[in-house]
């Protein structure tokens, strides 16, 4: 019911702060409150209709809070609504809120409206999600109503700038403010840490953490802090905030906290730790599953990542497209491509088909899998929706199945449809034409990588060139090519190099490259074994003996090769408690 009218809030005041707001206890009590506000014919004071706008939009029915604010005047002394509105916009329709700022609050005909900083701070946070013009236009506007002791909105200035990829921006508002709490700490800290910057992030963490400023640090500091140790590797650092984490007190319960650290000693290579933390957790949500999921596949240990799967999915934890999307990749580790198809029919029915990680990872185990068929089937069905990791994945399924040609068409039909290729399809791209006898071809996209789409080469590409030098018998243009490099020559490229030289029968430019390997990567034995094929073909049988007498002097050994056999009238027990019988999944 409606309060008396001697109860009623007074009107707002331009800070937002008047009155208490109507509170229903659920969105058809709003509904009820606006006919009944239809039929007594209050619906025109002020007062109600702002209450009734702020109504909708507490409890997130955000088209009806739009539709009741668009069908009725409000007085030009309300902005709380607009705060109200712009607050619950920001996140879900932030091109909506700052258009409900620029159109309402920044037009000539509303003049008398004028903006304050409690405005400023609600739009900032749907800048957040915007390009980065539009936080510089806030800027501007809150330089002329906003102090730069008001910690709340250079707070939003610097989270809007970090998010928008502008760090020197958002460094120097941090700079100029004269006061600062945990919030502004963390915004600068996350800036940092999300644009790569980690080494940074954690001097600004070192400083924050210091006595003098006297902050509480919070769980988002210390996420934020473990991130970066995580992008750094920085194992001892990462040790040193798990200590603070005891230390300050903070809850280890709270999820950020335990994801943070799982990804930290993940990254840094520290399993038996992050299996310790992982167990001791008391709650473990999806992404606390998908880190050590992923963790398993890093160390190479996917029947164990495919054994965690299993108990998310028995402890009732759903599963989401990044669950979908690791798992996969463990079965395409394993090519077990019925385990694969069992989970791409989990994957319809949890309704994650449109998902591109899944997409790319449903390429790519059943590329792995030997279904070149299925592979291009699940392609060509999610295509509208396809990122360039996608497009990427079917290339490489191709160029590893041989099929260099088909490659290089759906190559050509991804520039035709102005999707941009990046580094790793242009990796796929160039082995495809190196196993093709492609050079004019391979000569063509390696220019249209370097000089349309500014692509710095990568250690990968120069290697595909090399080797596709080599493998057509133009070793001198092969050798031309290394000399003309910006950068020296790697170990991968040297190695194309002598697998060339082995290809061409050239004994003497062998030797000198195989030499430098040796320095380079000693332990590495394809390099022996390249050196004495050469000897070998050129007839100088003890020369090569002799490399292998050294080969085992070093005590390198060649690791054996092995063979995946897939029994279709047996069962083949894993340690994933996984069993493959005749083409079907049993779990166990």
């Amino acid at each position: 019911m409606l309060r008396d009218r001697d109860q009623r809030p007074q009107a707002d005041d331009p800070s937002g702060r008047g009155g208490e707001a109507l509170r229903p206890a659920s969105p058809a009590h709003s509904a009820r409150l606006h006919a009944r506000l239809l039929v007594s014919g209050r619906l025109w004071n002020p007062v109600f209709l702002r209450q009734l706008v702020s109504l909708y939009a507490a409890t997130d029915r955000l088209d009806a809070a739009l539709r009741a604010f668009r069908a009725h005047h409000l007085s030009p002394a309300n902005l709380r609504t607009y705060v109200v509105l712009i607050s619950r916009l920001a996140r879900p329709q932030p091109a909506l809120a700052f258009s409900l700022f620029s159109r309402e609050l920044l037009s000539s005909s509303r003049r008398a409206l004028r903006p304050n900083p409690h405005v400023i701070s609600a739009v900032l946070a749907a800048c957040a999600g915007l390009p980065l013009v539009h936080g510089r236009q806030v800027h501007a506007c809150a330089s002329k109503i906003a102090s730069l002791a008001d910690v709340f909105v250079y707070t939003g200035l610097v989270h809007a700038y970090a998010t928008g990829g502008d760090i020197s921006s958002s460094t120097r508002v941090f700079d100029e403010m004269p006061l600062r709490n945990v919030a502004s700490w963390n915004a600068l800290l996350v800036g940092y840490t999300r644009s790569g910057m980690y080494l940074v992030a954690l001097r600004v963490f070192r400083e924050l953490a210091s006595v003098r400023h006297n902050v509480q640090l919070d769980q988002v500091t210390m996420s934020s802090a473990l991130s970066a140790c995580a992008g750094a590797r920085a194992e001892n650092f990462g040790r040193q905030v798990h200590a603070c984490i005891v230390k300050v007190g903070l809850d280890m319960s709270a999820l950020c906290v335990t994801n943070a650290l799982l990804e930290m000693y993940t990254k840094c290579d520290c399993s038996q730790q992050a299996l310790a933390l992982f167990d001791a957790a008391d709650c473990r949500d999806v992404f606390t599953w998908n880190i050590v999921i992923l963790g398993c596949i890093h160390e190479n240990r996917v029947e164990k990542a495919c054994r965690m799967f299993r108990s998310m999915v028995r402890g009732a934890v759903l599963p989401d497209d990044v669950s979908f999307a690791t798992v996969l990749q463990a079965t395409a580790c394993l090519a077990a491509w019925a385990l694969g198809a069992s989970l791409h029919a989990c994957v319809v029915k949890a309704g994650f088909v449109g998902s591109q990680v899944v997409a790319r990872s449903l390429v790519s185990m059943y590329s792995k899998s030997g279904r070149l068929d299925d592979a291009r089937r699940v392609f060509e069905v999610a295509e509208g929706h396809l990122s360039i990791m996608s497009w990427t994945a079917m290339i490489t399924a191709f160029q590893q199945h041989g099929q260099g040609g088909q490659a290089i068409n759906l190559f050509e039909t991804l520039l035709k449809k102005g999707i941009m290729p990046d580094h790793i399809t242009f990796v796929s791209v160039l082995s495809s034409c190196s196993h093709s006898g492609l050079v004019e071809l391979g000569r063509k996209y390696f220019s249209l990588m370097t000089k349309v789409y500014k692509l710095t080469p990568r250690s990968e590409h120069y290697c595909c060139m090399v080797d596709m030098f080599g493998r057509a018998g133009h070793l001198g243009e092969a050798k031309q090519f290394i000399d003309e490099m910006p950068v020296k020559p790697d170990a991968s490229v040297l190695g194309a190099l002598l697998a060339a030289c082995l290809n061409c029968g050239d004994l003497e430019l062998g030797k000198e490259v195989a030499e430098n390997l040796f320095e380079i990567e000693p332990g590495k034995a394809g390099n022996y074994v390249l050196l004495a094929n050469i000897y070998a073909l050129h007839g100088r049988l003890e020369e090569a003996k002799e490399v292998r007498r050294w080969m085992v002097s070093q005590e390198v050994r060649k690791e054996k090769g092995c063979s995946l056999v897939n029994m279709e009238n047996g069962t083949v027990p894993n340690a994933s408690g996984l069993s493959i019988r005749q083409g079907k999944v049993k779990i166990t």
